[in-house]
């Protein structure tokens, strides 16, 4: 049986397979920026490189913090709930200002959060040539 002679590729090929929620995911990319797939995947992939890692330096240094804060408010949290399995817990109303306060803290740190992947998104999509609507290309 004779062999078929297969030329090789000019260029490198990848074939790979997507969750629906992924194909979802890619569609709408398509979409919104108006590029074939194969493009939007291409731009993905250099600027992946180029923006560098998600976080940067001092972005890693307020995660940390972040992550303090947290476990301070989660031992807080603790400490609450075990005075209201002794029967020692003061009267919701007389509580009122530091739920109030933990909330705002709790708040604080997911929007501090938010900023940081908000930022991080766009600027990815600015390296990749794939800015939203509205969003300033620098």
């Amino acid at each position: 049986m004779a062999g078929f002679a297969t030329k090789p590729r000019g260029k490198p090929r990848l074939r790979t397979e997507l969750s629906e929620a992924d194909e979802s995911r890619l569609t709408e990319a398509v979409a919104l920026f108006g590029l074939p797939k194969a493009e939007v995947v291409r731009r993905l992939i250099r600027a992946s490189v180029q923006a560098g890692p998600a976080l940067s330096a001092e972005n890693t240094r307020a995660v940390v913090e972040l992550a303090s804060q947290v476990r301070m408010v989660g031992r807080n949290l603790a400490q609450v709930l075990k005075a209201i399995h002794r029967g020692q817990a003061a009267r919701l109303e007389d509580t009122e200002a530091v739920w109030r306060g933990l909330h705002e803290v709790v708040a604080a740190i997911n929007d501090e959060l938010t900023e940081m992947t908000v930022a991080y998104g766009s600027k990815l999509r600015r390296e990749a040539r794939l800015t939203l609507p509205g969003e300033v290309a620098r």
